[in-house]
């Protein structure tokens, strides 16, 4: 029936869109595939009920989704054409269109397939009426059959039961106790009871927590002074005061006893004369703590040579890393490797191979250098 009132509406579009534009429509057929391709079949309906609705099956045409009622009124005929009465000379033969005839006789078959197609949906309307009809009454008939069976068979019980004779036997066995059932939900508490005669008094408890302390009374006068008391420990450091003066560098006080800095430490130079110390005059002599390396070596040597030396060292010498002397650094001044003593406070190398003799003095060409506290 959806597919009938979807053929109608577009025929009666087509019918419209002819009448506007007769004379600019291509000439190209105008082609509708309208097809009816299944007849109403039956549907699996529930048993004692009828659907109001049933579906063809077939397929809605690809085209302008548009419903329609049916049947689809055609267009009233188009009224008689006015009578003409020519006075003088008759006119020259209007020129016919032949196209436009050919798209009249095209609209023509196409008014009369559309009444035939009108006329198919009717009748099918009609025979799917009917075929609901037929099977709503076979449906009411069968279910006053079946009423009618269970009344005949109701009533033959009835009449059986009531001839039936019986008479109660012994009693049968005690079944199986059952489980016992869940508690129930337990009740509303009890009005209370009369208040009872007092008990003896109790034994008596410890005493309590000490309460907080009271509020603080007025001043009483002040007591006589006590004797002095132990002196106590020092108090914790001072803020610090403003800067001072600036005083002279460590360069220029280095500089005032003959001294050379180097890495903060002002150092002093002396010839040693044998296998002992022979500290610079006014040097407070000390022995930095450092982690110095063999071009630490080469600087302070470069710094306090009297004499062309070279800078390579004589491992084989009998000096070493030590701290049997006081002095810093010592080492000989000559055109070949040299022999070298360390102070292990300030150095981290060895200037040997093996074990160290600790010997400062190998020539009367050594010199020590000694660091200075200013």
């Amino acid at each position: 029936m959806q597919r009938g009132l979807q053929l109608a509406g577009v025929a009666t579009l087509a019918l419209v869109l002819v009448a506007a534009t007769l004379v600019a429509i291509d000439s190209r057929s105008l082609q509708t595939d309208v097809l009816i391709e299944q007849q109403a079949t039956m549907q699996q309906l529930p048993e004692f009920s009828v659907a109001g609705t049933m579906q063809t099956g077939a397929p809605s045409p690809q085209g302008i989704p548009l419903s329609f009622q049916l049947p689809v009124p055609l267009p009233a005929p188009s009224p008689p054409a006015p009578t003409v009465i020519t006075v003088g000379p008759r006119p020259k033969k209007a020129p016919v269109c032949k196209r436009c005839e050919r798209q009249m006789r095209k609209i023509k078959r196409m008014v009369a397939k559309i009444k035939k197609q009108n006329e198919q949906a009717d009748d099918l309307m009609e025979q799917q009426d009917d075929m609901i009809a037929n099977y709503k009454d076979r449906m009411e008939e069968a279910v006053e059959k079946i009423k009618d069976k269970l009344m005949v068979k109701g009533s033959s019980y009835k009449e059986i039961i009531a001839k039936l004779k019986t008479q109660p036997g012994p009693p049968g066995p005690p079944g199986t106790p059952g489980k016992p059932g869940k508690n129930g939900l337990p009740g509303k508490p009890g009005a209370p009871g009369a208040t009872g005669p007092p008990g003896p008094q109790g034994i008596t408890g410890p005493p309590g927590k000490q309460g907080p302390q009271g509020i603080s009374g007025a001043t009483g006068p002040p007591g006589p002074r006590g004797p002095v008391g132990v002196q106590g420990r020092v108090g914790p450091r001072g803020p610090q005061g403003p800067t001072g003066p600036r005083g002279p560098s460590l360069t220029q006080l280095c500089s005032r006893i003959g001294g050379m800095v180097y890495k903060g430490v002002c150092f002093k130079r002396s010839k040693l004369n044998g296998n002992s110390d022979r500290t610079p005059p006014d040097c407070n002599v000390y022995n930095p703590r450092a982690s110095w390396q063999e071009s630490d070596y080469v600087a302070l040597q470069r710094m306090f040579k009297d004499r062309p030396t070279w800078e390579q060292i004589n491992r084989n010498s009998k000096g070493g890393l030590c701290t049997n002397f006081r002095a810093t650094l010592a080492f000989e001044q000559h055109n070949s490797p040299v022999g070298v003593w360390a102070n292990q406070n300030s150095f981290v190398f060895s200037p040997v191979n093996g074990q160290a003799q600790c010997q400062m003095y190998g020539d009367k060409t050594v010199m020590a250098v000694y660091a200075c506290q200013v």
